[in-house]
């Protein structure tokens, strides 16, 4: 058991309630000497489960330090410092309100004790991500408890979202100097921060262990930067999986070690690749928010940007520049180098393989008269699912003898292809009940992304929040989770933010508290708009989702790794 101590901003107990500012939405038990009642914190987004309420912080900057830490400081003291730098941020965004501490008890809390079970820092599938935050009166020390790292990390989004930035009166600190933020004063009042309905007991964990966000960097490439930018905004969210869809027949913009050409040939500019080590910028930057980074090469289909450098791989009609051709086994020796180099690059034990909608371009098969030769002498006739079949087939066996669980789009299952018993099925075509049941049914873990595709502009966080990934008949501990998608053939780097935050947000919550109803939708705007509001002002160019304003609209360098 390893135990974090950071000095936080001072902070301050006084009597009164508040909304607060967390999401997703956290369940919460209130403890007083009278009564005993269950409710939830309005405007928290990954809602918690339990929380004991009475009073208020407020917080003032101080430095930060840490004792007896061990392997985990590599993640929490990066997270701290991330912590940190966004308090001094809010001064600059919010509403000049004040703060009216009089007629209250105020009493300082001087720092953040965070204790960690395990010393185990790798992150995986499945890894513990539960968190207790507890706040008591008589305790000069505001306590997040976890099983591991990554727990405590959630416990930390839980309590910056619960922080209210205002303007003490300096008329009414009594000369208390530990209340104050001194770098951001106005007219008399101290900048400060508060946290209302104190003491404060917080027990939480996601209720699904995959919770994701799709990219595609093939449509539009996304700056590094922007890309960067994203994992803070998935952290805050507290979404733990980057689906990095890295190709398909626009463009190839990532320079593989192996076939470095894949992408001098097939990226859109020069300019337009990442490398190696911009992907482990990536992955590292991914890992210490706690999220991991799962590639995605499509094959056989969606493999164009393939064709202008490997035409020895592919199919040639005069129909189609893609897909791959199957019956060769330069295509195979082609494809082990490919994953080989996945695996070395990307440490998660997840890939995905794609998959996806071959009959686009299976015409091209039977017009190429090498592999309409083949698929005969095979005894496979016309019948082009065959050939599909045996791509995928020796692909899967490619990726299991890496020691990699596959991924595959639902096409893969639907057409009762031969597939290794640890395949996941990503459905895609919108909430398939039929193939979600089906796949659970036979033993096949499943992840739900066709609910929540945000390059469906017409759909709402309403939309997004309503789809229940368990509401279906099955093994429903076989559904592990999902992800929202944005497919980039109209995003770049001008539009991705806005497109994607806030209604991802409303993924993430379903992710996060699972099959709970949070409230009436009404319940869930406010909260989703404060939250919205919050992400504003930590620099996220977030869309609105319904008229109004936020306190000060106003775009901030983020600035912070």
């Amino acid at each position: 058991m390893s135990r974090l101590n950071t000095i936080f901003p001072h902070i301050t107990l006084k009597n009164g309630t508040f909304d607060h500012r967390v999401f997703p939405a956290a369940q919460l038990e209130v403890y007083n000497s009278q009564e005993h009642q269950s409710h939830k914190i309005v405007g928290v987004l990954m809602d918690p489960h339990k929380i004991s309420i009475q009073t208020a912080i407020h917080a003032s900057s101080s430095s930060s330090s840490l004792h007896d830490t061990t392997s985990i400081d590599k993640v929490l003291k990066p997270a701290i410092d991330r912590f940190l730098h966004s308090l001094a941020m809010y001064p600059d965004f919010a509403e000049d309100y004040p703060v009216n501490p009089s007629n209250s008890t105020l009493k300082t809390f001087v720092g953040i004790g965070i204790t960690v079970k395990s010393q185990d820092i790798r992150l995986y599938h499945g890894v513990p991500e539960d968190y207790e935050l507890t706040i008591l009166a008589d305790d000069s020390v505001i306590r997040i408890q976890s099983t591991t790292v990554f727990g405590a990390l959630r416990g930390l989004e839980t309590l910056g979202q619960l922080l209210e930035f205002g303007w003490l009166s300096s008329q009414s600190s009594d000369s208390k100097s530990w209340w104050y933020f001194s770098p951001h004063t106005a007219d008399a009042m101290i900048a400060t921060y508060c946290i209302y309905d104190i003491p404060l007991y917080i027990s939480d964990a996601p209720s699904y262990p995959y919770r994701g966000l799709m990219i595609d960097t093939a449509r539009h490439y996304l700056p590094l930067d922007l890309i960067l930018d994203n994992l803070d905004a998935m952290a805050m969210n507290k979404l733990n999986v980057l689906h990095w869809h890295l190709s398909d027949s626009q463009s190839f913009p990532f320079a593989l070690p192996s076939y470095p050409e894949l992408a001098e040939r097939g990226a859109y500019h020069p300019k337009r690749i990442y490398t190696s080590k911009d992907v482990q910028t990536v992955i590292q930057q991914a890992y210490l928010r706690g999220i991991r980074v799962i590639p995605e090469i499509d094959m056989p289909g969606h493999t164009a940007a393939i064709a202008k450098s490997h035409q020895e791989v592919m199919a040639h009609c005069p129909t189609a520049q893609e897909p791959m051709n199957p019956t060769v086994d330069a295509t195979y020796h082609f494809v082990q180098n490919v994953y080989q180099d996945l695996k070395d690059i990307f440490p998660d034990d997840f890939v995905h393989v794609g998959g996806d909608e071959v009959w686009m371009s299976e015409r091209c098969w039977l017009n190429d008269t090498r592999i309409a030769s083949w698929m005969k002498e095979h005894g496979m006739s016309n019948e082009t699912v065959q050939l599909y079949e045996y791509f995928e087939t020796r692909l899967l066996k490619i990726v299991s003898n890496l020691d990699k669980t596959p991924i595959v789009w639902q096409e893969v299952f639907n057409l009762n292809l031969s597939i290794t018993p640890n395949t996941i099925v990503d459905v895609w075509k919108g909430f398939d009940k039929y193939t979600i049941q089906n796949a659970t049914n036979q033993g096949y873990q499943v992840i739900l992304s066709g609910c929540w595709y945000l390059d469906h502009l017409v759909n709402t966080w309403e939309d997004y929040y309503k789809c229940n990934p368990r509401n279906f008949t099955g093994n429903k501990d076989l559904m592990i989770g999902g992800h929202a998608s944005m497919w980039g053939e109209h995003v770049d780097a001008s539009n991705f933010i806005s497109r994607v935050w806030p209604r991802a947000s409303a993924v993430a919550e379903r992710l996060w508290t699972g099959d709970v109803e949070n409230g009436p939708v009404k319940s869930i705007a406010n909260r989703i708009e404060k939250f919205r509001c919050l992400m504003v002002q930590k620099g996220f160019v977030a869309g609105p989702t319904r008229p109004g304003s936020c306190p000060k609209e106003v775009l901030y360098s983020r600035g912070i790794r």
